[in-house]
């Protein structure tokens, strides 16, 4: 199926497209629509942690991790304030219309994670986690958050 010299990248675009319709599909019977790990994340360290916090956890970059606040906060899930020993910094909360869906997003994300490690042999999962880590490790420090990878083209006239 899939080819050696494929683009690895090609290979993890598809797993994610797939991993995210599953999640998405098990997450239909919330009013949730996106970005259930981030307002998991959240939930889990409500008014505790600051967008930068954030943006390490869920491995992205700022721009980005605004972009999703921005829709949380506007979608009534999350507020941020400021944090009151840091004003430069903001800190993180869930609202009372999130906090009844943080358990339903944690056991979404754990059952979409079994779906998709049954296809791994079960000896073989610590290794795959392992290999995953060793190359976010090795590769989060590249120089690629000014490099806009997504954008319009000028329409050819």
């Amino acid at each position: 199926m899939i080819q050696t010299e494929w683009p690895l990248g090609r290979t993890f675009g598809f797993l994610t497209k797939q991993y995210i319709g599953q999640l998405a599909l098990r997450m239909a019977g919330t009013p949730i629509e996106r970005y259930y790990f981030p307002l998991y994340i959240i939930g889990k360290n409500s008014g505790k942690i600051s967008q930068q916090e954030l943006a390490n956890q869920v491995l992205t970059d700022k721009v980005s991790l605004v972009r999703i606040l921005d829709i949380l906060t506007e979608d009534g899930w999350i507020e941020r304030t400021k944090n009151p020993a840091d004003r430069r910094q903001h800190l993180l909360s869930i609202t009372e219309k999130a906090q009844p869906w943080i358990q339903e997003i944690e056991d979404g994300l754990r059952e979409t994670n079994d779906y998709f490690f049954e296809f791994i042999p079960e000896e073989k999962r610590i290794d795959f986690r392992e290999m995953l880590s060793l190359m976010i490790c090795k590769t989060q420090n590249l120089a690629i958050e000014d490099i806009e990878i997504f954008y319009n083209r000028p329409n050819k006239i």
